[in-house]
C-alpha cells in the first residue's frame, strides 16, 4: 500500500469530491480515481460511495480514513525529523494561515524562526477560517489563525491573541450609509447584514462581539463565501461586517468601508492549537510570535 495513495484518499474525504481533491494534489481526476480503485482492490472492500458531485465514505472507508491519518502523521513526523535533523532544534511545524492576512498575523515571525532554527521545516497551509478549525480538529496542523469566539465543543483548543480590532460596515457606493464618516450601532438596526454560509467561525466572532455591546443582528442573508460578497453588496442594499484592519481590495470606487464607533466593540484574532499537541516546536514558535 503506497503512502501517496493514503494521502490522496484522505484529501478526497477532506475536500468532499474528486475534482477539488485533484486540484489540491495537483493531479488529474482520472489518476486519483485509479489510485482509489487500487486501494479498494488491495483491501478487498469498497471505500467510497460516489455520485456526480459528492463522495462519502463507506463503513470500511471510515475505518481506513482514521487508520490512514494515523499512519500519515507518524510517517510525516518521522520523515521530517530525519530529513531536517542536523543539530539542535529540528523537526517540522505545520502552520494554518489565512491567505489574505499572513503579514498581519505573523509579521516576520516565520522568517525569524527559520533563520534561528534552520533545521526546522515550517510547513505552511493557506486556509479560510472554517478550514483552519477543521485542520486543527483533524490534527493536520499544529497551529492556525482563527477569529476568537466561544465555539461549541471546542474545549480542546487553546489561544494566543494576535490582534484586536473594531468592526466596519462594508457597503456599495450607492448605499445610503456610504457617505457617512462613521456609524453608530443604531445606524445598523434596520439594515440587512450578509453572513458567509461557508464560514460560521467568523460569523460567530462578529455576532458575539456585537452581543457583548448589547446589539443583535435582526435581519441577515447568507452568501456562499467571501468572494461572492462584493457582488451581493452591489446587487442589494446590504451591509457586510468586516474588521477595520481587513480591507477587501480590488473594489475601489465600488465599495466603501465605514467604521462603526462603539465602545468595547472589538473582534480578536488568535493563534489556536490543540491542548493535546505535544510538538516541542510549538511553544518555541508561540513564544517567538509574542515578540
Amino acid at each position: 500500500m503506497r503512502i501517496e495513495h493514503m494521502r490522496e484518499f484522505v484529501a478526497i474525504h477532506d475536500e468532499g469530491n474528486f475534482s477539488r481533491a485533484a486540484r489540491r494534489l495537483f493531479m488529474t481526476q482520472p489518476a486519483l480515481s485509479r489510485h482509489v480503485q487500487e486501494l479498494e482492490r488491495e483491501l478487498g472492500v469498497r471505500l467510497l460511495d460516489r455520485d456526480r458531485h459528492f463522495v462519502s465514505l463507506t463503513e470500511a472507508g471510515e475505518r481506513a480514513y482514521k487508520g490512514f491519518r494515523q499512519i500519515l502523521r507518524s510517517y510525516d513526523r518521522l520523515s521530517d525529523d530525519i530529513a531536517g535533523y542536523k543539530a539542535g532544534l529540528a523537526g517540522s511545524l505545520r502552520i494554518g494561515m489565512l491567505y489574505y492576512t499572513i503579514r498581519q498575523d505573523f509579521g516576520d515571525t516565520m522568517e525569524r524562526f527559520s533563520t534561528e532554527y534552520p533545521s526546522v521545516r515550517l510547513r505552511r497551509f493557506s486556509y479560510q477560517p472554517q478550514e483552519v478549525f477543521q485542520a486543527l480538529a483533524e490534527e493536520r496542523i499544529d497551529v492556525g489563525v482563527l477569529p476568537r469566539a466561544n465555539y461549541p465543543d471546542a474545549g480542546w483548543l487553546r489561544y494566543q491573541d494576535v490582534a484586536s480590532d473594531g468592526l466596519a460596515a462594508l457597503v456599495s457606493t450607492d448605499h445610503p450609509l456610504a457617505s457617512r464618516n462613521e456609524l453608530a450601532l443604531d445606524d445598523l438596526a434596520d439594515e440587512t447584514c450578509i453572513l458567509l454560509r461557508d464560514d460560521p467561525y467568523s460569523n460567530r466572532c462578529y455576532t458575539e462581539a456585537l452581543e457583548r455591546v448589547g446589539f443583535t443582528l435582526r435581519d441577515v442573508v447568507y452568501t456562499d463565501n467571501i468572494d461572492t460578497v462584493p457582488l451581493e453588496l452591489k446587487r442589494g442594499r446590504f451591509v457586510y461586517l468586516i474588521p477595520q484592519s481587513l480591507p477587501l481590495p480590488g473594489f475601489e470606487g465600488e465599495l466603501v468601508e465605514v467604521p462603526i464607533r462603539a465602545e468595547d466593540l472589538k473582534v480578536t484574532k488568535s493563534l489556536a492549537w490543540r491542548t493535546d499537541n505535544d510538538n516541542p516546536l510549538l511553544p518555541v514558535f508561540l513564544e517567538m510570535a509574542k515578540r
